[in-house]
């Protein structure tokens, strides 16, 4: 019996084992969210009042709670403290705690020590669970408020600080969340205006410990001058006992830096304690309550008494500027200030961001960005991020931080120095507000770029440009435009107009921002490039971009009659000035009929306006060719918009603005592209069959320097249209030479006779040559060359000076002549690739002249030559494009949308030259370009008679004809099939 019962008691203890309860301790170390609160839920509801739970499972439920902080389980302690906290606050509250009899809160503090105590722990990380377990008990029991309720023994909230604060000193990597936790307590007795004597004790103990003078004990003194009660601090620690006093500003920075005591040696009690000797990657706690404390000024009520405490720039400067981010700090130092730098400019007012980018911190921050394999790289590219996002959100600080990143602390170069787009975004998303800001900035860093020599100031003020640049960049790509956009737009081109066009001179007004170093030559050419680039994005991104650069032109005027600026760098003869003044005339006449015209006329008007303000622009960059311009182009104004204009009138300027334009479009500039696309748009339907064939005529001319010749025969000598060309300016005109077509056309006897009298002797010969000349010159031979063995080189004996100088003089020669070579083959080059960029433009013409004028009888005469540029170029491009405008042109007379006949036998002809083209070989698309164009002429002659549906056939069958009994007719059989399937559609309405 007696054997027996030992089994059947076990049996019953495993019966009465709480599975329950079992689960929600486990529960409550789960790694989700709301398994951990459901399960202190569940906990809570156990123990409930209402439910009478004895104070043994009370008891034995704390011990469990406090035994499970000391878990390494990942997400226990954050479950146990929570339990535990909410069960202290219910087990304890003040109407229930006369009801407990050896339950008490010294009891619960016992608990905790018994529970935690590390003293018989086997292993280093038991011992450190267990510290920590005791760490987040002590929390939990202050979070619960159960010290601070009536009838409670003073000496129990003595005895936990006691334990709280003895951590902290013993285990440094321990300090900082003990001295949080205390910092809570403090700041919620301050909030519920308790007792003083709770914080007196605080502020004791932290003296006592040594731990004032630490940031946490900063943090805690703070949250008790922030508390309205009476507070008793300890004297002789703090100036005025105010941490943030302007006099404790070298003690705060050592501190803040986490070294020693600043009065002690480092050695016994208090240094030890004072030196926390573990580096934390996370910012300390004790910065956002000194933070909050110094943005107090600026956040303050007009009247309100400042405190007598350091201001936030002199704090910046000396805690973290001179302090974290000194030249000689750690790394661990120096990412604390990163962490610090984005605090505040992430959540400080505009005041506190305004004042943190100084000298030490822009330039840890330069060096750490500029080379990626740094130790705080990554940081501070999280950094310059949070500068762009403050930026787009605070328009107040983009000037700020431009000002800190590109002045005396920084480079202007910053973007190019660090590899990255910082100072490239700011401005970029810089609002209208923020730019009447940074655009006097980037002026005023140009007049002074910080160095003094003229070379090193080179590249910044390029840099500046480009930024100038990149605004009306920005702006140009918003989809309306407004009167503050253009303004803006405008005052950044006036910027770069005065250091483009002007140099001070004796007369100057503003002699005080004279430029310091002068502006180079080559800087000022660059900054004409820059406004260049600038109209060019006008002109793209504006339905109406007339408005801005004629206003941007005008300022130009004014400023060089005014000498506001200096003396105007172009030499503007008494010819020139006088065909310039004629011009503003009539640009002032055209915005007068501007605001009279109706919607029909105002397109020609603004079109004039911008030919007119564009050729002035050309004149002030000292084309010479743009003055003569002026007089074509008033030409063009007396017989576009004067009263008295005949049919023949319109024709003559018409043909004038042609060749105007292709003048333009002649230049490889997107600028001048855009402006000659615009206005021919404007004038499309006003083109005559002569200005057309002056169209054509580019599509005719060779692809050389003979074909460059033909086209610009009067131009030959004159420099005037060459301009300096930024490789990286967005006006520059890129041509694309890869498309080169890798196949000769298969009448080669056709097709590669403009390219005959353009050969170029090889690249072997041409060197063979020169060596050859260079021996003769020097009297040797090549070591491959044989000589006569008997002969003896003069070379081996020494020459006197005659003739070392006639030597001279033949080497001369022979190099002279090798360079002429050189430079005629790069002359053929240059000349190519003008015609190239000039066929292009005159295609795209061509293309807008369809669009405008595709109903229009003359615009067949483009067919044939399309077709013929389509066969015979050598440039894939200049083909494909060619394609692409008769495709366009076809797909544009549609059904009876077809032009009228005036002179049919003239349609006819052209059929029958079509025809004749498409027996030629050609790339695979030529057949198809030939067939869209004779069923187009086909369509506008059956159209206008339906009889001539025969004579259509009969050509037709002439061409089968020639394809079945001639060798050298190439037709594909496309070209057939494709008038088969326009009978079979057209057959109905030719019937009907």
């Amino acid at each position: 019996m007696v054997a027996g019962s030992n089994p059947r008691k076990r049996r019953r203890e495993a019966a009465n084992v709480d599975v329950k309860l079992v689960e929600i301790y486990e529960d409550l170390a789960s790694e989700k969210d709301g398994i951990r609160l459901k399960a202190a839920h569940d906990l809570l509801s156990r123990f409930a009042p209402d439910q009478n739970p004895s104070e043994e499972q009370v008891e034995k439920a704390l011990k469990r709670l406090f035994r499970g902080l000391c878990s390494s389980r990942k997400a226990a302690r954050i479950g146990f403290s929570i339990a535990l906290t909410e069960l202290l606050s219910q087990v304890f509250a003040t109407s229930n705690r006369h009801n407990l009899k050896e339950l008490s809160i010294p009891k619960a503090i016992e608990i905790l020590e018994s529970q935690t105590n590390a003293v018989n722990c086997a292993s280093g990380q038991e011992e450190r669970d267990h510290y920590f377990g005791r760490l987040f008990g002590a929390e939990a029991i202050l979070k619960s408020a159960i010290l601070l309720q009536e009838g409670v023994i003073f000496d129990n909230w003595k005895k936990l600080l006691s334990l709280v604060f003895d951590l902290a000193t013993k285990k440094p990597w321990l300090r900082e969340e003990c001295g949080y936790i205390i910092y809570c307590a403090v700041r919620d007795i301050a909030v519920k205006a308790a007792d003083v004597k709770y914080i007196n004790t605080v502020i004791g103990a932290l003296a006592e410990n040594g731990l004032a003078k630490t940031p946490e004990g900063v943090a805690i003194w703070l949250a008790a001058k922030e508390s309205a009660l009476p507070v008793s601090f300890v004297p002789g620690i703090w100036q005025d006992g105010n941490p943030l006093h302007s006099k404790e500003r070298t003690t705060l920075a050592k501190i803040m830096k986490e070294s020693s005591d600043p009065h002690s040696d480092g050695d016994g009690e208090n240094g030890a304690a004072a030196k926390s000797r573990v580096w934390n990657p996370k910012l300390h706690f004790a910065w956002e309550p000194i933070l909050a404390k110094l943005y107090a000024p600026f956040q303050a009520k007009a009247g309100d008494k400042a405190p007598k405490q350091i201001s936030f720039a002199d704090f910046w400067t000396e805690v973290v500027d001179n302090g974290l981010f000194a030249a000689a700090s750690s790394e661990e130092r120096k990412y604390w200030g990163f962490l610090v730098f984005m605090r505040v400019v992430n959540d400080g007012p505009s005041e506190a961001a305004s004042s943190v980018f100084t000298k030490n911190f822009v330039r840890c921050l330069t060096n750490q960005l500029s080379v990626e394999d740094r130790y705080l790289h990554r940081i501070a590219q999280k950094s310059a991020k949070s500068i762009q996002t403050r930026g787009a959100a605070d328009p107040q600080f983009v000037t700020v931080a431009l000002r800190g990143l590109m002045g005396q602390a920084g480079s202007i170069n910053f973007d190019q120095v660090t590899k990255t787009k910082t100072i490239e975004k700011l401005i970029g998303d810089a609002s209208t507000d923020a730019l009447d800001q940074i655009v006097p900035l980037l002026q005023s860093l140009i007049i002074n770029p910080g160095v003094d020599d003229a070379k090193a100031a080179l590249p910044k003020r390029h840099q500046l440009a480009t930024l100038l640049t990149s605004i009306v960049k920005s702006l140009s790509t918003t989809s309306n435009s407004t009167d503050d956009l253009d303004t803006t737009i405008k005052r950044v081109m006036l910027v770069l107009a005065r250091f483009a066009y002007f140099v001070p001179a004796d007369s100057t007004k503003n002699k005080d921002t004279a430029p310091k170093p002068p502006i180079a030559q080559s800087t000022q050419e660059f900054f004409r490039n820059k406004i260049s680039s600038c109209l060019n994005m006008v002109v793209a991104g504006r339905k109406s971009p007339s408005a801005v650069a004629c206003e941007v032109i005008q300022s130009i005027r004014d400023m060089e009659q005014n000498g506001e600026y200096g003396k105007f760098v172009i030499d503007m003869g008494d010819n020139i000035s006088a065909s310039v003044d004629s011009a503003f005339k009539i640009l002032k006449k055209l915005q007068h009929k501007e605001k009279k015209s109706d919607e029909a006329g105002m397109a020609s008007i603004h079109a004039l306006k911008l030919l007119y303000a564009m050729t002035i622009f050309q004149v002030y960059n000292g084309d010479a060719d743009a003055v003569s311009m002026l007089d074509e182009l008033k030409i063009c104004y007396d017989k576009f918009i004067g009263r008295k204009k005949s049919a023949a009138d319109v024709a003559e300027a018409s043909d004038i603005l042609v060749e105007i334009l292709l003048s333009f479009a002649s230049k490889q500039s997107q600028l001048f592209r855009r402006t000659s696309e615009q206005v021919f748009g404007a004038f499309a339907d006003r083109v005559t069959a002569t200005g057309l064939q002056s169209l054509i005529a580019i599509l005719e001319a060779k692809d050389s320097l003979a074909g460059q010749e033909e086209m610009f025969e009067n131009d030959n000598d004159d420099d005037s249209d060459v301009e300096m060309v930024d490789p990286d300016d967005d006006d520059v005109e890129e041509i694309d030479q890869s498309l080169e077509s890798d196949s000769e056309p298969e009448d080669n006897h056709e097709a590669s006779d403009d390219e005959n009298d353009e050969s170029e002797p090889e690249d072997d010969d041409e060197l063979e040559a020169f060596d050859a000349k260079l021996a003769a010159a020097l009297g040797t031979h090549r070591a491959d060359k044989d000589l006569d063995a008997g002969s003896e080189s003069s070379s081996d004996s020494d020459m006197d000076d005659d003739q070392m100088e006639a030597l001279d003089e033949q080497l001369a020669q022979v190099f002279k002549a090798r360079s002429q070579v050189t430079n005629k083959k790069k002359e053929k080059k240059e000349a190519r690739e003008n015609m190239i960029n000039f066929k292009n433009r005159a295609l795209d013409l061509l293309e807008i002249y369809v669009k405008k004028s595709h109903l229009n009888i003359i615009a067949t005469t483009i067919l044939l030559p399309l077709l013929q540029v389509v066969r015979k170029s050598k440039i894939q491009q200049i083909a494909n494009k060619a394609s692409g405008v008769l495709r366009e042109y076809c797909k544009l007379c549609k059904g009876n949308s077809v032009p009228t006949v005036e002179m049919e036998e003239q349609v006819w002809d052209l059929l029958r030259a079509i025809h004749e083209e498409a027996t030629h070989s050609g790339p695979v698309f030529h057949a198809t370009a030939c067939s869209q164009a004779s069923l187009l002429v086909v369509k506008i002659l059956v159209a206008h008679k339906k009889d001539n549906v025969e004579r259509v056939v009969d050509v037709y069958a002439e061409t089968r004809k020639k394809q079945l009994v001639s060798k050298r007719c190439h037709v594909q059989p496309s070209f057939f099939s494709d008038w088969n399937n326009w009978c079979v559609s057209a057959s109905k309405q030719i019937k009907g």
